[in-house]
């Protein structure tokens, strides 16, 4: 098997029959399957996607009993591929990115031969614009930075559950926007390049069998949140090469699964900041068990 993608589901699912479709008609070769992990909507959307595509021999619908998370979600469908195909490559990606790429498998190939990277990321282009997603650098120097955002949202998060949500949420959007502005003028054209040892983000990320061989997936510790800054400390600590090329490209719609579970603004806020929370507490614990390494 040369190829399998692993596609997260959850309840929106027009954007998964739109993203099946696009894998259909782009990957370029015979030798793929596409694994969807239903993360128990409550729509029985996973049920409709059964419906549809249960007997396409290029498919395969796994249901979750109960919502997983993103990395324990992805990873039933990352064990799966790795026990029945063991495949050259497996391709973790959001049901709301769309392979615009159509020679995937052959750029795929060349860009092994070169570097046998075990993770890589490709352009991630946006329906504002942007193609600057990828590559991406760390947000903490060190262990002190992990607790001081810690510290940070455990106070922003007390906000919100005391009520002040109305006026922090309209706050926070206009200083998203002012920011936006004022860095978009200066945003560094890095994407442009290709690059080894970055950050990448996690919306499509592409393991090598080298990858699969030593690994069963993705860091388990956290729901939601900080999985890309997870897994560049990981890959650091085992002195694996993440690439970011640009010659692979994708299109992202963004948040469609959060966005249809969470629609109320205080409501959102508050789970983020929540599970903000418990995957830096996770992210810590590799920074702490990174400094221990370098003091032997």
């Amino acid at each position: 098997m040369d190829i399998v993608f692993v596609m997260l589901h959850y309840m929106a699912i027009e954007e998964t029959k739109i993203s099946i479709d696009y894998i259909r008609k782009n990957v370029d070769t015979e030798k793929y399957k596409i694994i969807v992990v239903d993360n128990a909507s409550p729509d029985n959307s996973g049920d409709m996607l059964i419906k549809e595509y249960g007997q396409d021999i290029d498919i395969k619908i796994i249901k979750a009993r109960t919502n997983l998370g993103f990395a324990r979600g992805n990873n039933l469908g990352f064990r799966y591929a790795k026990k029945c195909w063991n495949p050259k490559y497996i391709v973790l990606m959001n049901n709301d990115v769309y392979l615009i790429e159509k020679k995937l498998m052959y750029k795929l190939e060349i860009e092994y031969s070169k570097s046998r990277f075990d993770v890589l990321g490709p352009m991630i282009m946006t329906g504002d614009g942007r193609c600057d997603i990828n590559p991406q650098k760390s947000e903490f120097k060190n262990v002190k930075d992990v607790k001081k955002r810690i510290e940070f949202y455990k106070k922003d998060l007390r906000r919100y559950e005391l009520g002040y949500a109305e006026i922090l949420y309209k706050i926070v959007r206009i200083k998203n926007i002012i920011f936006s502005k004022n860095t978009r003028r200066n945003i560094k054209k890095d994407f442009i390049n290709r690059a080894e040892d970055v950050k990448l983000h996690g919306c499509f990320w592409v393991f090598s069998n080298n990858y699969i061989k030593e690994y069963d997936g993705l860091d388990e510790s956290t729901f939601l949140y900080w999985e890309e800054e997870l897994l560049y400390k990981h890959m650091q600590y085992d002195r694996k090469k993440m690439v970011y090329t640009p010659e692979i490209k994708v299109y992202h719609l963004e948040d469609a699964s959060t966005n249809a579970c969470i629609k109320k603004a205080r409501k959102k806020m508050i789970f983020i900041r929540t599970e903000y929370i418990k995957s830096l507490t996770a992210l810590m614990e590799i920074y702490e068990k990174c400094d221990k390494s370098k003091e032997r």
